[in-house]
């Protein structure tokens, strides 16, 4: 192993954020084979040199060997893809080289993902591998009858593995190369130059002098911070740092200033314009474009923040917590002014998606609208050795992602060569008995399983193939059946008990993480609820007139308030009473489904608890007068 390993992974990382860029420009075309397997022949050398194995010289052994094999069996494939491209898929035997190829690109693979995203993905490929060979066995057992099919031979599982569009080398990896990594190095990019630090001192001065202004900092920062990292983990380890020891010091409980990270950051990747990295999953596998994906995704972003918002407050109001400093005019005024120019590399994007570009090219201006724009101020000029080093983070980060996607390409190709997909659908109609609201229940619970410590993507991609084909036949919208799976995936993160953004959080409040993902759950809940409201109100995905869009989002919105203050248990200055919460509840479970029957019903419970609420504190106020 060489000796200065951190030179070589700079140089590596700045190389692939330059190959990227040109591929991305509207000046270049390659073809598609040659980028995804350069991509990947990047995040493998990269990722071995990171995430090396700990000990003497016979580890560096083996990542060393690792690494030529790397070079070896993918570099096959961008030499000889020309050939591979016309190569007719499951019709040939493969040859010695072939299967050598194929299972060393599996096999390093799998090794690297073991190491930056944990066993659970590696053990999970290796579940869909063995499943793709005993197929025809599972006949002779009762239970796993539905599941069974007709095999692969091994020049099969190869060609659907290494020589087409539908393994490692398939849509995810796609997707990946094309979109992902360089709105990550724009992520990267616009924290390294100071957008990080401007997004915050805005949001600070903006909130700070509010009741839980602490709390409140961390669910508007985090929300802007998703815009540029997509990540719930990353938004945690920088907003994090500042809002939870304030939040602290304010007087909030240790567990729930973790907690409210936690959440907030988990939905930055929600957040358009650039959302977590399955987004763009989703547009490619729909077939759709990207615009359309964050149009619909909006408005349900902002009732997730706005019962994260309800939620805090209402804590802070509970807990009698003051704010963190005291109103200062113009303040938020002055911070905007200090930094405004963070904010064009987001205009830039966003203008050239609204002109209907490709992600890629928006990702590629935005990128490099973001290393022009510290140069326009004095007061955020950068030397071109922090330009570097934001490429070389921005690369580091997308690695991980590369490998999870070239893994979940690994379990996409099983399923759908297998007809995994089609089976798994049948039965959970099958057990829905016809029923939607049934099978989005069951598609709730397979998302916690599926995703249970898994990162977002790998976790979007398996439900994507398994779980929203179902939700479409039941007669769901292609786009609200993947944007529900996408939700559940996403709140992965937050769900016990391996709730990984929670975990990340623990350590900055000094919490145990347990406690912390328990929290952070319990304040999501309203969350948990948002992927149902979209899915029966399909309004609330921009699918409709503005007229009928209005009462669904009020309507919506009553939902999420209600169930905040039942989970909170605090309104109008006073503690809520069981019968109170417990009538929130049912109000919120009558104002998802449409119906003027319904709704005015529930809307006649919510007053009637305020009411009530506003009579038991008037007669405490004059108990205690008296």
């Amino acid at each position: 192993m060489p000796i200065n390993v951190d030179k070589a992974i700079a140089i590596l990382a700045v190389s692939m954020g330059v190959f990227h860029l040109i591929v991305a420009s509207p000046f270049t075309l390659f073809p598609d084979l040659v980028v995804r397997g350069t991509h990947l022949l990047f995040a493998l050398v990269i990722g071995f040199l990171v995430y090396r194995l700990s000990g003497g010289w016979r580890r560096n052994g083996i990542d060393a060997v690792l690494i030529a094999l790397s070079i070896i069996c993918v570099g096959y494939m961008i030499i000889f893809h020309a050939s591979i491209v016309v190569r007719p898929p499951w019709t040939q035997q493969a040859s010695p080289i072939e299967l050598f190829v194929a299972f060393g690109t599996i096999a390093v693979v799998l090794e690297l993902t073991r190491r930056s995203l944990g066993m659970a993905i590696s053990v999970l490929c290796l579940i869909f591998i063995f499943y793709g060979f005993i197929g025809p066995h599972l006949r002779h057992v009762e239970f796993l009858r539905p599941l069974a099919h007709s095999g692969l031979s091994i020049s099969e599982f190869v060609d659907q593995m290494y020589f087409s569009f539908e393994g490692i080398f398939g849509v995810a990896l796609g997707v990946s190369t094309n979109f992902i990594f360089l709105f990550v190095v724009f992520g990267a990019l616009l924290q390294i130059t100071g957008g990080g630090d401007f997004f915050v001192n805005v949001t600070k001065a903006a909130t700070g002098a509010t009741r839980g202004g602490p709390a409140k900092m961390a669910v508007v920062a985090s929300a802007l911070m998703g815009t540029m990292s997509g990540s719930s983990v990353a938004n945690v380890a920088t907003t994090g740092a500042i809002t939870i020891p304030m939040m602290k010091k304010m007087g909030y409980p240790k567990t729930f200033a973790g907690a409210v990270e936690a959440v907030a950051s988990t939905g930055g990747q929600i957040t358009p314009p650039i959302m977590g990295a399955a987004a763009f999953l989703m547009a490619a596998i729909l077939g759709i474009s990207y615009q359309e994906v964050i149009t619909a995704a909006a408005l349900p972003a902002m009732l997730f923040f706005a019962s994260l918002f309800v939620a805090v407050h209402w804590e802070a109001l509970k807990h009698g917590l003051q704010p963190l400093e005291k109103s200062v005019p113009g303040a938020t005024w002055r911070e905007f002014q200090a930094g405004w120019t963070f904010l064009l590399p987001l205009i830039v994007i966003m203008t050239f998606l609204i002109m209907g570009y490709t992600p890629s090219l928006c990702a590629f201006y935005g990128v490099v609208a973001t290393l022009v724009t510290p140069l326009l101020r004095r007061a955020t000029r950068v030397s071109p050795t922090v330009l570097l080093k934001g490429i070389e983070l921005g690369a580091r980060a997308a690695v991980p992602v590369a490998i999870a996607c070239a893994s979940a390409g690994i379990i996409v190709g099983v399923v759908q060569i297998s007809g995994l997909g089609f089976r798994f659908s049948s039965l959970v109609v099958a057990f829905a008995d016809g029923n939607l609201y049934v099978a989005l229940v069951l598609a709730m619970l397979a998302a916690f399983i599926f995703g249970m410590g898994m990162p977002t993507t790998p976790a979007y991609i398996i439900q994507a193939t398994l779980v929203a084909p179902a939700l479409v036949d039941l007669g769901a919208s292609p786009l609200s059946a993947h944007l529900f799976v996408f939700y559940y995936a996403v709140l992965g993160q937050i769900t016990p008990p391996v709730a990984v953004a929670a975990f990340a959080a623990a350590p900055i409040a000094g919490a145990e993480s347990s406690s912390v993902g328990w929290r952070a759950f319990a304040l999501g809940v309203p969350a948990y609820v948002i992927p149902f409201l979209f899915v029966a109100n399909p309004e609330l995905l921009g699918q409709s007139a503005l007229l009928d869009l209005v009462p669904v989002l009020l309507r919506s919105a009553l939902a999420i308030v209600g169930l905040s203050i039942a989970l909170t248990g605090w309104l109008g200055g006073a503690r809520l009473g069981w019968i109170g919460r417990a009538s929130l509840l049912l109000a919120v479970t009558l104002l998802v489904v449409p119906g003027l029957f319904l709704n005015l019903t529930a809307f006649t419970v919510m007053i009637g608890v305020w009411i009530v609420q506003r009579i038991g504190v008037g007669r405490a106020a004059r108990e205690r007068i008296e």
